[in-house]
């Protein structure tokens, strides 16, 4: 095993057998049995996922909104206490610098989820950026623990697990909701957003207190219905069939969030933000498609794209599709009008295979079921 950091869970998941790897740092399971059986387990049942890796910050103090609104693409001001959203946090040229979900938990106060590879990066960027404002930053990250529940039984999987919760309003949240449930004396901060396509939710523990809440979301005495551990690896493949972006695949500090497909959570018309106006002035150098393969193989992170013969951008995440079918995934491509359908080729190991642009996602998330 490498000289990675370790989340809480290590142990748990040399326990369960998992196939431990660094990601973004970290020893994590990449997988447990299979990347496809863990993949159906989310998509029909129940998965739970040790999401420790990722970074967690809170912003606090009378001119946390304004600040926000400063520092981030969306419109914080649509938010409210027990309430969140994705947006993203931009550079001074318009690049991504992370994309993060923010939650509002109060008034005046504000958490951030944060892309592991980036936190040193995202803390230094906002407390730079605080030093106009009064406004607290402060890092979380070493004090929480993630886990996160998804499929659609993921719901079932809780209340069985803490029937001691049942008189909280967690189980009344909606997609992008946050609520706070007690165990033991912790606070447990537990959001309805997911990163599978599935409904789900994130729970995020205090450290000392997520061995219990993983064991009990396993542990068959207390389940009707089952959950059971997953990796990384699955969680790729159903990111990529949702269509949710992977920061430092599909997007970086030299793409934009209009070239990346999200103007959506782009506040262009609203108050000003870092980034708004290079956004403005710059043209779209490329923009991000999903796409599917018509012809056999499997395209991969950094395939050269090729199209009407030229060399035309690169295929930014790609996979096995394993609900969808086929194969598929991101792609970038200096061709900033094609329409569904229009082909493409990307080179597979020295052979052209032909692709078309597909409508995002490429599977129907069920996240607002």
């Amino acid at each position: 095993m490498s000289q990675s950091k370790n989340t809480v869970l290590i142990e748990e998941h040399k326990r369960l057998n998992g196939r431990i790897v660094d990601f973004a740092g970290w020893n994590l399971p990449i997988q447990y049995s299979s990347v496809l059986k863990e993949h159906e387990i989310v998509r029909t049942n129940c998965g739970l996922f040790d999401v420790s890796h990722m970074g967690e910050l809170k912003v606090a103090g009378p001119d946390a909104a304004k600040f926000l609104e400063t520092a981030c693409i969306n419109t914080v001001a649509k938010l409210s206490p027990g309430h969140g959203q994705y947006t993203a946090i931009l550079n001074h040229d318009g690049g991504f610098v992370d994309d993060l979900i923010l939650y509002q938990l109060a008034a005046n106060e504000y958490f951030i989820c944060m892309n592991a590879a980036n936190v040193d990066k995202d803390v230094a960027w906002f407390k730079t950026l605080a030093k106009d404002f009064q406004v607290k930053v402060e890092d979380l990250s070493n004090a929480y623990s993630q886990i996160a529940v998804q499929g659609p039984n993921s719901k079932t999987c809780i209340e069985a697990a803490f029937p001691e919760w049942k008189h909280s309003n967690w189980a009344d949240l909606k997609y992008m909701q946050i609520s706070t449930v007690t165990l033991g004396g912790s606070n447990i901060l537990i959001a309805r957003t997911g990163y599978t396509g599935e409904v789900g939710y994130e729970m995020y523990i205090p450290n000392d207190s997520a061995k219990v809440v993983w064991n009990r979301l396993l542990d068959a005495r207390y389940l009707s219905t089952k959950a059971e551990a997953c990796g990384l690896g699955c969680r790729d493949t159903l990111r990529l069939e949702a269509c949710y972006l992977l920061y430092g695949n599909d997007m970086n500090e030299q793409t934009s969030p209009l070239e990346a497909g999200i103007r959506w959570a782009t506040k262009m018309s609203g108050p000003t933000f870092i980034g708004k106006d290079s956004l403005m002035q710059k043209p779209m150098r490329k923009k991000l498609y999903a796409f599917v393969m018509s012809e056999p193989g499997i395209p991969r992170h950094g395939m050269r794209a090729h199209f009407k013969g030229d060399v035309s951008g690169e295929v930014t995440s790609g996979s096995v599709l394993p609900t969808v079918g086929g194969a598929g995934g991101f792609v970038a491509l200096a061709q900033t009008d094609l329409k569904e359908g229009d082909e493409f080729e990307i080179d597979i190991r020295g052979s052209k295979k032909k692709a078309r642009i597909a409508k995002r996602p490429l599977y129907q998330a069920k996240v607002h079921n």
